[in-house]
């Protein structure tokens, strides 16, 4: 769905990612970390699609359900960084920098005071989260800011 309001919104549209793994997910914590830390090697996309989805390309929201394979395999994350050409030994180090903690902390908590549905991937168009997960949603809510900009 963002690559579709990417596309259709080349010049108007900023994609900002906020972490917020869930408690009840043993794994959910360390794959952030493991996708912020492939960032440092410019590949933090393709590991977040990786680790939801099981690809890099887009699939339809009903098939992106990887992450599932998270709860029986630690290590994926790992695997899917081989498979993307990381360098698997400095990405297990980045993934342990502190920062990431912290970061992955202040997210969370600002995501928990500021929103009543806990669910995640959240998408918030303008501040506001769209009644559905479609395109037409989106773009009304981006097309009534862009005309309040003019």
């Amino acid at each position: 769905m963002v690559d579709e309001v990417l596309a259709k919104y080349p010049n108007d549209v900023k994609v900002v990612v906020k972490n917020f793994p869930l408690s009840f997910h043993k794994q959910a914590r360390t794959a952030a970390k493991y996708a912020l830390a492939a960032d440092r090697q410019g590949k933090y996309k393709e590991m977040f699609h990786m680790i939801f989805c099981g690809t890099t390309e887009s699939v339809p929201q009903e098939q992106c359900n990887a992450w599932r394979k998270l709860k029986a395999n630690e290590h994926l994350p790992l695997e899917y960084a081989a498979e993307l050409g990381l360098d698997v030994e400095k990405l297990k180090k980045d993934a342990l920098d502190p920062y990431f903690e912290e970061l992955i902390k202040k997210e969370s908590l600002e995501l928990a005071q500021n929103f009543e549905r806990k669910s995640v991937p959240k998408f918030l168009v303008a501040g506001q989260e769209p009644s559905k997960r479609s395109l037409e949603a989106w773009s009304a809510i981006i097309d009534a800011e862009l005309k309040n900009k003019k």
